[in-house]
């Protein structure tokens, strides 16, 4: 049985005039072509994209723009300019009335172009700033960019990446060595007086050391350590946002991105779980909660 307004070919037409005149169009059409001893014309396959750079990931982007924000911060150049003329001033020409320059840092502070990190180039932007402003490589290579953009952890790798955060971070999570018996979670227990010193710490890599264990939480799927992880993430922004690298939009970028990856969790039943963006900008922090039970007298208990 066909439906009216249904195709032969089982594609759907608008039910009504409109259908009935797309199937006598087809009909009329098929019956040319096989009087004239014509095909029916075949549709092309679509063109494919032609290969070539894929399109840079915004958290690539953002990861540029924070680190180039770094090298300012630490070197106390101003400008782009200032600090291509630090690292790349023999590439440089000036004359009279003109100023001829690679300008990559440029595209960098604003996230145009991505540098390539490639051992042995001596043109390396990364290796150029790490040597004279010592700690902004560490800013490019964090986990927490490959974690921003959807990469896969498992629980080893979360363990390797945290490893590679700063001394004070690595001392309060885990052993000062890797366990040699092949097994894995080898952490401190993450209680609330971890989870109070990491804050403390007041670091980009202890906020890093958050992320990455809110996303341990859901490999080993540990509510508790997720909770935990995301109050300290929380608490870790009002620190960094003081700093000139992130109290701008730049800043506000960086924590949406955040957001975004570490949803936190809602159970509507014991067999489901909602994941939920909340937009951590406008949220209090622990701080502030304090001072508002406080000022209304109000407990939460």
């Amino acid at each position: 049985m066909q439906m009216r307004g249904a195709r032969p070919d089982g594609q759907q037409h608008g039910v009504g005039v409109l259908g009935h005149l797309h199937e006598v169009a087809d009909l009329v059409t098929g019956e040319l072509h096989q009087h004239i001893g014509m095909a029916p014309k075949k549709k092309l396959p679509p063109t494919p994209r032609p290969k070539g750079r894929q399109p840079t990931h915004p958290v690539d982007r953002i990861r540029t723009r924070l680190w180039v924000a770094y090298v300012k911060e630490a070197s106390g150049l101003k400008s782009a300019y200032a600090i291509e003329m630090a690292l790349d001033g023999d590439r440089v020409r000036q004359t009279s009335s003109v100023v001829n320059r690679p300008r990559k840092w440029d595209q960098y502070e604003k996230g145009l172009k991505v540098p390539d990190d490639r051992p042995g180039d001596p043109r390396n932007a990364i290796e150029q700033a790490e040597t004279r402003f010592p700690g902004a490589a560490r800013r490019f290579r964090s986990p927490l960019w490959r974690y921003l953009k959807g990469e896969a952890f498992d629980a080893a790798q979360y363990e390797e990446a945290l490893r590679t955060l700063g001394t004070e971070v690595v001392e309060l999570l885990l052993p000062l060595e890797p366990s040699a018996d092949g097994n894995l979670l080898h952490y401190h227990t993450f209680d609330e007086a971890r989870a109070k010193q990491l804050t403390a710490l007041g670091s980009f890599d202890a906020l890093v050391a958050a992320v990455l264990l809110s996303g341990l939480a859901e490999v080993i799927a540990s509510p508790e350590l997720r909770n935990r992880a995301l109050d300290a993430y929380l608490d870790l922004q009002r620190p960094l946002r003081r700093l000139p690298m992130f109290a701008n939009a730049l800043g506000g970028e960086f924590f949406l991105s955040i957001d975004q990856r570490c949803k936190h969790w809602a159970y509507p039943s014991p067999t489901e779980r909602l994941e939920i963006v909340i937009f951590s900008e406008a949220m209090p922090d622990q701080e502030e909660m304090g001072a508002f039970f406080k000022a209304t007298g109000w407990s939460p208990t």
